[in-house]
């Protein structure tokens, strides 16, 4: 029988938490040093960017995204290249996320086919608070509810 290591990713659009499931239902062991380097949190700034007319009361939209969605944005992208690169180095058997809903698609379409390939049980939920024995219990949750 195959252990059936796994990478448990939990993110959303500021920071990550990375866990190792030696083999499955095992006790996640928390990885920090496999996000050290990541810009995390970088931008601050809410909401869209407007433009105010100097005379009259008027005020135009400018671009669609925010800086502080840019910035979770590329957060993500450069997340998903790290994601990359452990599975293919440390030989996970498979990959779950755990992100708010946002985060998840940009992970997901971020990802390599090669690892996109191996992607397991996933969560649009914020749970980068929990405690490594609350994700083990979402994670057999999902894993379960994964099952025909």
């Amino acid at each position: 029988m195959q252990l059936q290591r796994c990478l448990l990713v939990v993110a959303d659009g500021r920071r990550a938490r990375l866990f190792e499931e030696p083999s499955r239902g095992a006790a996640l062991a928390e990885r920090p040093g496999w996000v050290e380097g990541l810009a995390q949190g970088l931008a601050t700034a809410k909401g869209r960017p407007r433009v105010f007319q100097r005379f009259g009361n008027g005020s135009h939209v400018g671009e669609t995204d925010s800086p502080q969605g840019r910035s979770e944005d590329r957060f993500l992208k450069d997340l998903a290249v790290r994601i990359g690169d452990l599975v293919m180095r440390e030989r996970f058997d498979t990959v779950a996320l755990i992100a708010p809903p946002k985060a998840l698609g940009v992970l997901r379409a971020a990802l390599r086919p090669a690892v996109a390939s191996r992607l397991g049980p996933d969560e649009a939920a914020e749970r980068c608070e929990d405690r490594p024995e609350d994700l083990r219990a979402v994670l057999r949750r999902l894993r379960d509810e994964a099952q025909p």
